[in-house]
């Protein structure tokens, strides 16, 4: 049997204080997890715009940062140089609590044949 809006409504109507007050629980419980849900996809949304300028980042500069260890807040550029370790230790240090690391290598394959 399947019960529509309104016969839902006259059902709850004759629920008891106790149960009332259990259901409006509920019903709050999943207005908390729906704006929760919302709130984690906006910042998906946020974190994957920041790691698509940083992808653009890399891919208009990597000639120039060849064989280094960068650190980017998007597309800006926070720290880089040999050592990924140093490279961390400075943008933490520069108030970044989960760097951006990546390793710009020649990623082309050389040409080989039989």
């Amino acid at each position: 049997m399947q019960v529509n809006f309104e016969q839902a409504i006259e059902i709850i109507k004759t629920l008891p204080p106790e149960d009332f007050r259990r259901l409006d629980e509920w019903i709050e419980e999943r207005k908390r997890e729906e704006r929760q849900a919302q709130v984690k996809e906006q910042t998906l949304k946020a974190e994957l715009e920041i790691y698509k300028k940083a992808r653009k980042w890399i891919n208009e500069n990597s000639e120039k940062y060849m064989n280094q260890w960068v650190c980017l807040e998007g597309d800006e550029l926070i720290a880089h140089g040999a050592d990924g370790l140093e490279v961390h230790k400075e943008a933490v240090a520069k108030g970044i609590e989960a760097p951006f690391l990546h390793h710009i290598v020649d990623e082309s394959l050389p040409f080989g044949g039989w």
